[in-house]
């Protein structure tokens, strides 16, 4: 594959900015015309298929016929030795998808909108012979002015074609977006599969979410989508007008028959909005150069906090009384500021670290990483979502202030002493926190992400001070795990201490047999769906699987990872070339021993041999040497030749 700061025939590669099936997509530089372009690159372990070509140059020229606003243009297709490619328009914009995880569910106008310019852009598309089968968010282009362009036609059929160009090395579609109809196997889908992904992507802009729960296996979700007993979007989001409602319904049949008729049909059922509204929210596009009132005031206030830090560590080193600081519009700025909580992170080293948890706008703390939230928006900010109590200087702190330093008066103090400033007076009418309750969380295994009442607060194992007595919603997240969610009951002026383990999701499988034969799975035999696919979900392990045709047996062993995705399509009438040889324990090739393939002698050492994909049993026999016979699982992508060391009879 190319590499960044390559020239593809006058075009200078830039920057990666998408990978899918067929390849990689590149922005890029026309170096002749200088204007910035992108290229999409098929894959160099596809460029010897002679199917996936057939359907690269099938898609530039699907693409290069699709005139219209709302889908990406293509210019021109081109095949050299390094790659074959093809040029499209390039987009500046965020993707639909990054847009709904910044800023969760549109404002019901704006998704009508979008709505609008999606089903308009996928008739034209129909109209013109073509289907995506693979929309989603992340295939939707948001330009500048908020206007959503359709690309990666990757997995585009062409109507009018004669040709069958189906997919071989990869499932057409993703699982979260997929139409029944695709989930089931079927190779001859149509206009209504394109639908029915229209219906998820505007159910999950109205709503911020997807009708079903996205965080199971992909098995659960294939079964979700089967099923079809999605809740109405109102049900999560009460202001969307029941004939939007009503369209985006039926635009999720479960049967294709009972979806609109086409894309335009979906379109006159739909009001118009009565502005238009942009999807993209001020704050999603590009920043302004220009400061905002409340940014003015956040920088104001941090200055002032280190100014006032600054003030009195000089003072207190060189022993002088700490006057009062103070602002006239907010007098104690600072004492309020300097009352926030703080969280203590268990490491595994046992060090612990403190760190704020002061909120951004989003709801998220200072700092966390966004990207592992990617499929579910951080919860609006509530008033549980900030800190319940001030934090307390730590003892080490307090034992290291000297009197002469400012120290506090004990408590036994009636009146305060005579170090006592205005401003140390303001802050004794803070209130102060009725308790010190700590929360210690831990899981099996560690590392899980950790949501206290809808806000990211760290991973496992992980301590949290100063909390509010009573209930809090804690929610635990790791990759390839169910999320936990679970309500502790926090005691006043005391620690709580809780293990949960997180239960691993399991591994899907998914087996198309040619022709179709018997499936077991640790000896159980599985019965394949209407697509004619095998589909199941194990657990993480090992697992034994069985495959047996008229035309031969294929078995293995399967070692499955939690969450994992394996598909097989195991075909008995593909036929694959190899070599068989023979050698000594020492290495000396040992020519002219029969071959025996099933029983049946085929050849002599070095034989080569053409052999049905499945079980065959290979046998070598050597007069002078003991024969040896071996089960041999005859793959397409096996290393060959197969080599027999034949040993000497003892004497």
């Amino acid at each position: 594959m190319p590499d960044v700061g390559d020239v593809l025939d006058g075009y200078r590669l830039d920057a990666v900015i998408g990978r899918g099936g067929m390849g990689t997509v590149y922005r890029a530089t026309d170096q002749a015309l200088e204007k910035t372009v992108a290229l999409k690159v098929i894959a160099p372990h596809l460029a010897n298929d002679d199917t996936f070509v057939q359907r690269f140059r099938e898609e530039a020229k699907a693409l290069a016929r699709l005139d219209a606003d709302g889908i990406v243009d293509v210019y021109t297709m081109r095949e050299t030795d390094e790659a074959l490619f093809f040029v499209m328009e390039h987009v500046e914009g965020p993707s639909l998808q990054t847009v709904l995880r910044r800023q969760g569910a549109l404002a019901p106008s704006a998704a009508l909108s979008l709505l609008r310019q999606v089903l308009t852009a996928v008739g034209h598309a129909h109209a013109s012979g073509v289907l995506h089968r693979d929309l989603k968010p992340s295939n939707i282009l948001l330009d500048e002015t908020g206007q959503a362009v359709i690309t990666d036609f990757g997995l585009a059929k062409i109507l009018a074609s004669d040709a069958e160009l189906t997919a071989t090395h990869d499932q057409l579609g993703t699982v979260a977006y997929m139409s029944p109809e695709q989930v089931e196997g079927l190779q001859n889908v149509d206009a209504a599969s394109d639908l029915f992904s229209v219906g998820l992507i505007a159910y999950e802009a109205f709503t911020g979410r997807l009708p079903f729960d996205r965080s199971g296996s992909d098995f659960h979700i294939q079964q979700s989508i089967v099923e079809g007993a999605f809740p109405p979007p109102s049900a999560h989001e009460p202001s969307i007008p029941l004939p939007v409602e009503q369209v985006v319904m039926d635009l999720l049949s479960t049967d294709p028959a009972s979806r609109p008729s086409d894309a335009q049909a979906a379109l006159d059922r739909l009001p118009v909005p009565e502005d238009d509204a942009s999807v993209l929210r001020p704050e999603a596009s590009a920043p302004s150069d220009a400061l905002s009132a409340g940014r003015w005031a956040g920088g104001a206030a941090v200055v002032l906090l280190v100014l006032v830090g600054v003030y009195v560590g000089v003072r207190a080193t060189l022993g002088l009384p700490i006057l009062s600081v103070s602002s006239p519009s907010s007098p104690d700025t600072a004492s309020q500021i300097a009352a926030a909580g703080q969280t203590v992170t268990e490491r595994d080293t046992g060090r612990t670290e403190a760190f704020n948890t002061s909120r951004h706008p989003s709801g998220a703390a200072a700092g966390t990483d966004e990207s592992e939230n990617e499929q579910h928006p951080p919860a609006p900010t509530t008033d549980t979502d900030s800190p319940r109590t001030p934090s307390t200087p730590s003892s080490s702190e307090s034992d290291t202030e000297s009197p002469a330093q400012g120290a506090q008066p004990s408590e036994s103090s009636a009146q305060p002493s005579s170090r006592t400033s205005k401003a140390d007076e303001e802050r004794s009418d803070v209130q102060q926190p009725s308790s010190r309750s700590v929360l210690s969380i831990r899981s099996q295994p560690g590392n899980a992400e950790v949501r206290l009442d809808g806000s990211p607060v760290g991973r496992t194992p992980l301590t949290m001070g100063n909390l509010e007595p009573g209930p809090h919603r804690v929610v635990l997240r790791l990759n390839d795990h169910h999320p936990l969610e679970t309500t502790i009951t926090v005691q006043e002026e005391d620690t709580t201490v809780v293990t949960r383990e997180l239960v691993p999701r399991p591994a899907v499988v998914r087996l198309q047999v040619v022709p179709s034969g018997d499936v077991q799975i640790n000896g159980t035999r599985r019965s394949p769906r209407s697509g004619g696919a095998v589909v199941d979900s194990l657990s993480p392990g090992t697992h034994r699987l069985t495959i047996t045709s008229p035309l031969g047996q294929w078995e293995t062993q399967l070692q499955l990872e939690a969450g994992e995705r394996y598909q097989r399509t195991v075909d008995f009438t593909e036929r694959v070339d190899l070599a068989v040889t023979a050698r000594s324990p020492g290495g000396t090739p040992l020519p002219n021993a029969t071959v025996r393939v099933d029983g049946e002698t085929v050849g002599y050492t070095p034989q080569r041999l053409t052999l049905r994909v499945g079980q065959h049993t290979i046998q070598i026999e050597k007069e002078g040497y003991q024969s040896v016979t071996r089960r041999v699982l005859i793959e397409t992508d096996m290393e060959t030749p197969l080599v027999f060391e034949l040993s000497p009879v003892s004497e």
